[in-house]
């Protein structure tokens, strides 16, 4: 079953899941069907390419593995067996789930820990707490926790999950928390990730030199955004090792932009290995953290990262007009849509619980990101309003993403 069949056909029935209250972990692994022929899997770790992240000196495959959709252990050591060396969890995933998977499956396989790359993520309230020393001491309890879920000593990797304010990025109390994590020797390089509509937040840590790495969305949709491009050309001569994650724009409102005869392109694997590519051929980004969920769609992805030139059929795809059209239609989470709004929702928070509701697949993710969410700002907002008048610069279709929303949670 291919990446966008699997999205479309089980979405709408995990999303619905999760609202009886069955867990996430579960509900997942019963809806995917797994590939467990290990002969068609890609098994020649000299052979891929490699990059350098930044300053780190780490060199890691072009592709590695984003867990946070996958709950099969399995699926976690095929992605080690194939040559991906790199694998990013966080503790809000999967109610920390995530992390203890990570763990046991790399000490069944007695991978040496310095032979892997663990990079985890902690993602603080909304609002976090007001006094700086709180906030700090929350920050390590949690890094504490995933220390625990992963059975190990230290992490090489550690992001400051979901900046989204500059203000946020350089919280002089998380920064103290980060180096007494370095001196004790329990993360190796400081990290941020970000949702948001980043260039400032790139151009900014690149300006103060104290993130060693920044996981950045980043696709095909950007293609034409300048800033995008200068704010990583300011990283990347700062020595920041940039990784991409969402790369392969995995939402089903694309097809519905297209004409009938432009919908063979999202037959098969064409789709996705030509945005991967696309993103990888960026000479800013050191690797790209996909999310499979399956042993198919890691084939397609660790495939890439043989060679990433791109096949006639994906050139064609990329150059097509339509294709850019619809594809550019995703949500950067600017905020412009929010004066749009009468209710001044925070549409852009509901852009990416539709994401990972009914797009990813991954309705626990859905769940904790509507519940995170200010009282009055969410679907509450919507209440009111019989017609939706959210308009996004990038075309991304509003209020067809807050009726399938009110759908579901509603």
């Amino acid at each position: 079953m291919d990446r966008r069949k699997f999205i479309s056909k089980s979405a709408k029935q995990l999303a619905l899941i999760n609202l009886a209250g069955v867990a996430a972990t579960s509900s997942f692994a019963a809806s995917v069907k797994l590939n467990k022929d290990n002969k068609e899997l890609h098994r020649n770790p000299e052979a891929l390419l490699t990059r350098v992240l930044g300053r780190t000196g780490i060199s890691v495959p072009v592709v590695n593995m984003g867990v946070m959709n996958a709950n099969n252990p399995g699926l976690v050591k095929a992605a080690w067996e194939t040559g991906m060396r790199l694998f990013d969890t966080a503790w809000v995933y999967q109610n920390g789930n995530n992390e203890k998977m990570v763990g046991q499956v790399l000490r069944e396989l007695n991978v040496k820990r310095e032979d892997v790359i663990i990079a985890t993520k902690i993602l603080l309230p909304d609002p976090a707490p007001s006094k700086g020393r709180e906030r700090k001491k929350m920050f390590l309890d949690r890094f504490n926790e995933s220390l625990s879920r992963l059975q190990m000593d230290y992490v090489d990797i550690l992001y400051y999950h979901d900046m989204q304010s500059l203000a946020q990025l350089n919280d002089r109390f998380i920064r103290d928390a980060f180096n007494e994590l370095k001196a004790k020797k329990k993360i190796r390089f400081t990290g941020f990730s970000t949702h948001a509509d980043w260039p400032s937040l790139v151009t900014d840590a690149a300006r103060r030199g104290f993130y060693d790495v920044i996981l950045i969305s980043f696709n095909y949709g950007m293609y034409s955004d300048q800033r995008v491009f200068e704010a990583m050309k300011q990283a990347h001569e700062a020595g920041i090792g940039l990784v991409a994650m969402k790369t392969q724009c995995q939402q089903d409102w694309y097809l519905k932009s297209l004409p009938v005869e432009q919908t063979r392109y999202y037959e098969g694997t064409l789709m996705n290995t030509a945005l991967l590519k696309w993103a990888l051929r960026c000479e800013y980004i050191s690797t790209a953290v996909p999310g499979f969920t399956n042993f198919t769609q890691l084939n397609e992805d660790i495939g890439v990262a043989y060679d990433l030139n791109y096949t006639n059929e994906e050139e064609e795809f990329l150059n097509n007009r339509q294709v850019r059209q619809a594809i550019g239609s995703v949500c950067r989470h600017c905020g412009s849509c929010v004066a749009s709004c009468p209710g001044k929702a925070d549409i852009p928070s509901l852009m990416r619980t539709h994401m990972y509701s009914l797009s990813y697949g991954n309705p626990l993710m859905a769940r904790q990101t509507l519940s995170r969410i200010h009282s009055g700002k969410g679907l509450d907002a919507c209440s009111e309003c019989s017609v939706c008048t959210g308009k996004c610069r990038y075309m991304v279709p509003i209020a067809d993403r807050i009726n399938e929303l009110r759908d579901i949670y509603c």
